[in-house]
């Protein structure tokens, strides 16, 4: 449970970390706003879906 616990936490601080430093570092080159919200849109997807593995396993009791 822990290991699973640590993996999670590593994985959705990288998700959240990548929202704010792939946009300002990696796109900053992109003049148009549709790079960020293309990349903050599949973020969101990401995340959505995350969240939605991690609460299914609420109520089998792992």
């Amino acid at each position: 449970m822990n290991n699973q616990l640590a993996w999670w936490t590593i994985w959705f601080l990288i998700l959240v970390l990548s929202a704010f430093i792939v946009p300002f570092t990696f796109l900053s080159g992109v003049y148009k706003v549709t790079g960020a919200f293309l990349y903050w849109g599949v973020f969101a997807i990401v995340a959505i879906i995350s969240v939605g593995i991690i609460t299914s396993k609420w109520g089998n009791g792992r």
